[in-house]
């Protein structure tokens, strides 16, 4: 560092000052308009320190209306990234049970008991530490670095096919195929585990399938017993078969072991697979091609990428692997088959294949379905994720149903592919439960009629060959199930495949030939062109291209029918035509266009192969409409967004006056002198952001070189804070230099910020920096910056977000000050620091207009002097405070170390009531009631069918009857299965959609009434989880598990009584094993709760890391800093915490397997004893039969219990977010007209109020009354009140404390009530004589315009953004266009209105964002309307223009507006001046500033010093 550091001492003495300051929160925008003493010497900091300055006692002082939130304590390992080493928290996890376990206990899985035996509820804490084997970072790397050499070779042969075909544009020669992933996870991830696992799971196979043989030889010694006994041991034989009994007793324990031991081994290579999988994906994201300036490019798909697509891989392989048993099924019995019916074998062999075609269908269908809710549940969370990102604005504009109906159109077309799932997946299992009936009825009649029809030989031959029917028609049952998984792998695989193989960035290794010549030079740039390309474009299938191309030139043609109908009817106005034709002036250089003419193809083929929109189709929708909604639908826009593929993310390239698409930035020739000061200067959108990322390589750079000498720091426009503390986040993992860090706390102004954080610089900050206002988020990363000490630092526009007299201050002493020496790069509006530059670039429209030092700008004729900055913001005065307001309350240190509640965590079984809510939500009482009954009737004409085969073959049995027609009612009842099972289909669809449906709908609508501090308090990635994760697994698969264990309970229960009503001696064994099960089934179910809960619970972390990654300049940040190393560790260490639950979950069931297996060998057991004994021949082959149905029933029976169990805990997690969660208020105690507010007079009552409670009041008492039609400005210091105010206004924060919304225990993450005996909230706010408190919450909101200081739109359409209610006609709109100086840039757009805005309104610049808001509350026309700092990211002659519209257009208004610049309330009505959560002062401009001792004339002469 170039400047004079902090001593030890000094920060020692800031120590004392802040704890001496009352250790109050963090503040919405503490420090922006802290006043400095002297800030314009490098003493401030010292005089901070004994100056006394005033605070405001709250926990958190809100002076931004986007931060509610309060800081909590905070455990998660989520804030270590960027902390120093010395100060990270280690988490000792237990040594992993499995791997330090000698290999035999481990076939008996004991690792598992300790779990089982627990005496407490499990909980993280519990979790050993992952595996070695199963790490991600070795699992990660080898995956790499296959798929490495795979990408380059298929980026090498494109290159080469895109050189033939550009030489020979009509060859039909096809584009290289993208490489597979399977053939690299085998080969990476598997090592011994897949053909260990295969060989143990062939011998286990082996040793089930001959069971039927073994049983042959019991019933034939059974009969041999028969004949001794009945000619008193002269024929036969009384010899007990001691070999086939020991076999089939002890068959099913050690098939389990091998199976237990085979599916471990399955489990070790899913959970690598895995972890590898979204290893390489995160890796990609920082590797992708305008990945990191699309900020968030399809963040809903990619995120589905992470959590869903990779989970299913890595739960479905195992399920694949026992494609490798079907042989052993098929032909094994096969063998024995041909022993015993020689040629009859051919007819279950085509009756196999005659049920396997329909079977082929269903699962072709059911895989569209598959495909289809994928697609839409894509489309779901990115708008889910986009809403509740942006939940502030919905809220404030009390546009949640709006939003709730925007979801509804992809989640209503999910419901539909439910629904169609459901009933084909149940259609297929009635076709395959019947087969095995029909199949068994078939072979056996064809053999009694030509080969033996001797009924006294049914029972000892054909009833064991039943057996063998049996396995062989298990593939008929299991292979649909098994190609259902690998075709959903393949679908996986492709999705990811399709991502990993987009292109990459180009990666600069510095050599001579990267650096300048010069080596004065730090950045040189010749002959360059830059453009911002498109944002990934993850692509779609063909029936969504097919759809997209349809949608895209139905609303081409549609536009231009509107364009030239409007034309027709007002051809004065020039809208209509403007809006569809191409401009004559080129587009706005930051609007992102396609990469294709407006008169090129919908769709282009890029040379990936990957589809992406041209600019004139960007807003097809992948639903249809029809002719007439369409045409509606161009005058009067829609409520809800044209939902697209991926669009253009980033403010892009210059069209040209064709329409076509030029590039951002054209023929730059710039060098940057190291050591030097370059100011970039512009106005709105001409270049200055994308300037700056061209340096950093995040454009794609057209033409020309660009060259650096030297590390590079980039500060990006829109500041990047991950969830960590104030130091993790300013040194950002770096080594941390105590003299260093202090004196970077100083030049950036942060240390009056620390003195008022509850526990100073290790404060916790909320994802994207929720509990910091703007200012205090831009000084922070500006720390971050200086702290690294790289070579080069560009800073893009750090003071807009601060007041003038901060942005003075961190001008000497930091960019001119500690800076100096440094190569700095300042993207600005701040047009009165020019002077200090040893260089200025001007730009516009994408240009290099002049460059040189600022005089000589002057000299060729480009006059700044009208666009100066005259005043600036409030400043900090030392006037008088009473001795009284001394702080009410103090916090603990601990408190403000959190910020994000933990979640919550169920313990215990799953709830009755938890199995009643979720069947209520199928259907009504009456109607479930007769579906359960129904159900029942089902499921038990299998184990009657299976007790009637035991009559067949005794001839006494049923009075006698035939032979034949005992045959006849066996199929009866098989033809009868069928029919029930096919009934039930239907009726189950229906259920499934109804409940999908209701569920989503609750969780929708109780999460979107939540207040703000909620989301300010939860993690995205946990709220998210909900609906990414556990909404789909309560859709596909909580009813089929619900519908599996009834039948497996009847079926259990069935063959217990038909072997008990032939053999009660049978009822004595029968039932203790029943017994034996539920003991095991609540032992385990118990810890599998647990583990699923925990593996959801873990979940979160990694969805939260990589969302937090790629949203905003996360990549960028990360990248220029060089931590992408820091960040991957961090991401895999949540991943291995994922790993764990999900390997001990799955491997608990095949421990409650291993030992059900151990009851079924009791089973066999006491069979084998009491049939020896007391059954003849046919009880004992139906016992036998029983007895195998029982024990698979019995295991299978435990493993979908316990899979019931855990979809259930997932539909717990939703009901607790559908029914648990602190609400606001619906008092529906007035109804008020239509146009109230009609005056907008606005009056508070002696309102006083604390953000939460426990918390300090932070409004004390304040009255005052507007009249209807005033300008209101409000200013003050920090922590004064002013956004305080809106809070109430707006009702995110209730007065009345029956309104008041239940808190969140910030330690186990469940509602709690507010202290009863704690001073409550108090007074009331009325807006034309009305009480707020009793209109309708949303009526308010939505009656009161608010322009926010972070812009915020949706993906949509500009109509979309503009008129969210859908309200306004488009004329309405082009004329609000023209008022905010942006009607020539989306007029020049190829669909105008219809132009697609990208998530987060990446392809704006954040000038034209905030127009854009600006433009929505003047369509908004509401009687109030409130500025906050609005005009905090455009230049001073647009701030010019907007000042004017507003006194145009809000003359009859009334306005609130709180101050940015001083200027903008200079000719307010009144001004009003907050002090500590009192109205100090409030008057006219004129005698405010008469009154020399008033605090208003104190904050403007502090501009002076």
């Amino acid at each position: 560092m170039s400047s004079p550091v902090a001593t030890p001492a000094s920060k020692a003495t800031f120590d004392q000052a802040s704890s001496e300051s009352g250790a109050v929160q963090p503040t919405a925008d503490s420090g922006d308009d802290i006043l400095f003493q002297k800030n314009q010497s490098s003493e401030v900091a010292q005089e901070s320190q004994h100056i006394p300055i005033p605070v405001s006692p709250s926990i958190i002082q809100h002076d931004d209306p986007n931060n509610t939130s309060t800081p909590m304590p905070y455990e998660s390992r989520d804030a270590t990234i960027g902390q120093p080493a010395e100060e990270r928290t280690e988490i000792v996890r237990k040594k992993n049970q499995e791997e330090s376990h000698f290999w035999f206990a481990n076939l008996f899985m004991c690792f598992i008991f300790p779990y089982v035996c627990s005496c407490h509820p499990l909980t993280t804490d519990d979790m050993p530490e992952v595996h070695s084997m199963d790490k991600a970072k070795p699992a990660t790397e080898r995956l790499l670095k296959k798929y490495r050499v795979k990408y380059d070779k298929y980026e090498q042969d494109l290159l080469e096919y895109n050189k033939r075909k550009e030489a020979n544009p009509d060859s039909k020669e096809k584009p290289p195929k993208q490489p597979g992933l399977m053939g690299s996870l085998l080969t990476t991830q598997s090592s011994y585990t897949v053909p260990g696992g295969i060989i143990a799971m062939l011998i286990s196979t082996g040793i089930q399938v001959v069971i039927p043989f073994m049983s042959k030889g019991v019933l034939e010694a059974i009969v041999d017993k028969g004949i001794y006994d009945q000619t008193g041991g002269m024929m036969g034989s009384n010899t007990f078969p001691y070999f086939y009994a020991i076999w089939i007793i002890l068959s099913p324990t050690v098939s389990h072991i091998l199976d237990s031991l085979s599916n471990r081994l399955f489990f070790h290579f899913s959970a690598r697979i895995r972890s590898g999988i979204v290893g390489v994906l995160y890796d990609k994201v920082f590797r992708i091609k305008n990945m990191a300036s699309a900020g968030s490019a399809d963040t809903g798909r990619i995120l589905s990428l992470v959590s869903s697509d990779s989970r299913n891989i890595a739960e479905l392989f195992p399920v694949m692997m026992m494609l490798f048993g079907l042989p052993v099924y098929i032909i094994v019995p096969l063998v024995f088959l041909i022993l015993d019916f020689k040629w009859v074998v051919v007819v279950p062999i085509v009756v196999m294949l005659v049920v396997l075609i329909p079977n082929f269908f269903i699962i072709n269908g059911m895989m569209s379905y598959v495909k289809e809710y994928m697609a839409f549940n894509d489309q779901r969370n990115k708008i889910t994720n986009e809403t509740f990102q942006g939940i502030r604005v919905v809220k404030y504009s009390g546009l949640e149903r709006v939003f709730k109906a925007t979801i509804n159109v992809p989640r209503e077309k999910q419901i539909h592919t439910v629904k169609m799932q459901t009933f084909l997946l149940q259609l297929m299992n009635a076709v395959l439960r019947s087969s095995s009936t029909i199949i068994n009825i078939a072979t056996f009649s064809v053999y009694c009629a030509a080969i033996n029809d001797d009924p006294t030989n049914f029972a000892a031959v054909v009833m064991p060959n039943m057996g063998f029917l049996t396995m062989m028609t298990m593939p008929t049952t299991m292979l649909p199930m098994y190609m259902e998984a690998a075709m959903m792998m393949n679908v996986n695989l492709k999705r990811l495949a399709q991502f990993l193989y987009l292109p990459e960035m180009e990666e600069v290794v510095d050599s001579a030939e990267t650096r300048p010549r010069d080596p004065s030079i730090a950045v040189e740039i010749e002959g360059a062109s830059f453009k911002w390309g498109d944002a990934p474009a993850i692509p779609l299938t063909q029936a969504e291209e097919t759809q997209l191309k349809k949608e895209a030139e139905k609303r081409k043609k549609e536009a231009k029918a509107a364009a030239a109908m409007r034309a027709q009817t007002n051809p004065s106005s020039g809208f209509g035509h403007e809006m569809t034709d191409a401009p004559s002036s080129p587009v706005h250089p930051e609007y992102h266009h396609s990469s294709v003419a407006p008169s090129s193809e919908p769709f282009t083929k890029g040379s990936e192969g990957v589809f992406q929109m041209a600019a004139n189709n960007e807003d097809a929708m992948d639903g249809e409409l029809n002719e007439d909604e369409a045409a509606s639908n161009t005058i009067n826009p829609p409520a809800t967004p044209t939902m697209t593929p991926t669009p253009p993310r980033t403010p892009t390239a210059m069209s040209t006056a064709s329409g076509g698409d030029g590039p951002t930035l054209q023929e730059m020739n710039i060098s940057i002198k190291k050591g030097s000061l370059t100011m970039v200067v512009g106005e709105v959108g001409s270049g200055k952001s994308s300037f700056g990322a061209a340096i950093v390589g995040d454009i794609e750079r057209m033409s020309g070189t660009v060259k650096v000498d030297g590390g590079i720091t980039y500060c990006p426009q829109t500041p990047w804070i991950n969830n960590n503390t104030v130091r993790g986040n300013i040194t950002f993992n770096a080594a941390f230099d105590e003299e260093k860090y202090w004196e970077t706390v100083r030049v950036c102004a942060l240390e009056p910020d620390f003195k008022v954080f509850a526990a100073g610089d290790e404060t916790a900050i909320g994802e994207k920096g929720v509990n910091m206002s703007g200012g205090q988020k831009a000084r922070i990363q500006l720390a971050r910056a200086v702290y690294s000490d790289k070579d080069i630092m560009i800073l893009d526009d750090p003071l807009s977000a601060v007041d003038a007299h901060v942005g003075r201050y961190l001008m000497d002493e930091c960019i001119c000050g500690v800076l100096k020496g440094k190569t700095v790069i300042l993207m600005t509006n701040q047009l009165q620091f020019l002077d200090r530059a040893d260089k200025v670039i001007v730009l516009e429209k994408g240009r290099v207009k002049a460059e040189g030092r600022y005089e000589e700008i002057r000299e060729q004729g480009v006059n700044f002097d009208e666009f100066i900055i005259k005043a600036g913001k409030k400043s900090e005065k030392k006037g008088k405070k009473d001795a009284e307001e001394k702080e009410e309350e103090k916090t603990n240190e601990d408190n403000a170390k959190q910020i994000i509640t933990e979640e919550e965590q169920e313990t215990g079984g799953i709830k009755m009531r938890s199995y009643a809510k979720y069947l209520r939500t199928l259907m009504p009482l009456g109607l479930l009631i007769l579906f359960l009954l129904f159900t029942v009737i089902s499921e038990a004409v299998s184990p009657v069918a299976t007790w009637w085969l035991g009559k067949i073959s005794n001839p006494t049995a049923m009075g006698g009857m035939g032979f034949w027609w005992k045959i006849g009612v066996y199929g009866f009842l098989a033809l009868g299965l069928l029919v029930l099972l096919m009934l039930r289909a239907v009726m189950t669809a229906g259920a499934v959609g109804r409940s999908a449906r209701v569920n989503h709908d609750k969780l929708m609508d109780h999460v979107m009434s939540c207040p703000t501090s909620f989301f300010d308090t939860t993690p995205m990635g946990r709220i998210l989880n909900r609906f990414t994760g556990d909404i789909p697994q309560v859709d596909q698969f909580l009813f089929s598990r619900f519908l599996s264990v009834i039948s497996m309970w009847v079926g259990l229960i069935g063959q217990v009584v038909i072997v008990g009503v032939d053999t009660p001696w049978f009822l004595y064994i029968g039932i203790p094993v029943i017994v034996l099960y539920v003991i095991l089934l609540i032992l385990y179910s118990r810890v599998s709760r647990n583990f699923q809960r925990i593996e959801s619970i873990a979940r979160s972390p990694v969805l939260s890391h990589f969302s937090e990654t790629i949203s905003g300049a996360g990549l960028t940040t990360i990248r220029s800093y060089g931590r992408e190393e820091e960040w991957k560790e961090k991401f895999f260490e949540v991943n291995d915490d994922m790993s764990v639950p999900f390997m001990l979950f799955r491997e608990g069931q095949k421990w409650a397997s291993l030992y059900a297996s151990v009851i079924s060998t009791l089973l066999y057991c006491g069979v084998m004893i009491i049939g020896w004994f007391f059954m003849d021949v046919s009880k004992l082959s139906v016992a036998i039969m029983s007895c195998m149905t029982f024990s698979n029933l019995g295991l299978q029976l435990i493993q979908q219990t316990v899979e019931l169990e855990s979809k259930m805990t997932s539909f717990e997690r939703v009901d607790f977010y559908s029914t648990k969660l602190p609400q606001e208020a619906s008092t529906h105690e007035v109804e008020v007209p239509e146009e109230w507010p009609a005056k907008g007079d606005i009056r508070f009552e002696d309102v006083k109020y604390k953000y939460r409670p426990g918390l300090p009041f932070v409004l004390k008492g304040v009255n005052f009354d507007i009249t209807g039609g005033e300008t209101i400005g409000v200013c003050g210091r920090t922590g004064a009140g002013k956004s305080s105010l809106l809070f109430v206004l707006f009702r995110l924060v209730e007065l009345d404390p029956k309104l008041a919304p239940k808190m969140i225990d910030m330690k186990t993450g469940f509602p709690v009530d507010a202290d009863p005996n704690e001073e409550p909230n108090s007074g009331r706010i009325l807006i034309d004589g009305v009480d707020i408190s009793k209109v309708d919450i949303h009526r308010v909101r939505s009656s009161v315009a608010i322009i926010p200081q972070d812009p915020t739109l949706f993906t949509g359409t500009i109509r979309y953004n503009l008129d969210l209610g859908g309200k306004a006609s488009d004329d309405r709109i082009w004329e609000v266009l023209e008022m905010i100086e942006m009607r020539e840039i989306v007029a020049g757009l190829p669909l105008g209105l219809d132009s697609q805005v990208a998530e987060g309104g990446s392809n704006f610049s954040a000038g034209q964002r905030q127009l854009l808001c600006f433009g929505r509350a003047i369509l908004n026309n509401c009687r109030v309307v409130v500025m906050d700092e609005a005009t905090a990211n455009v230049d001073v002659e647009t701030d010019a223009k907007i000042q004017r519209t507003i006194r145009e257009q809000f003359g009859d208004k009334t306005v609130i507006v709180i101050a940015h610049r001083l200027n903008t309330i200079m000719d307010s009505s009144r001004i009003m001046v907050m002090d500590n959560g009192y109205l100090s002062e409030f008057d006219t401009p004129e005698n405010l500033k008469a009154n020399p001792e008033s605090a208003f004339n104190a904050l403007i002469n502090s501009l002076n010093h």
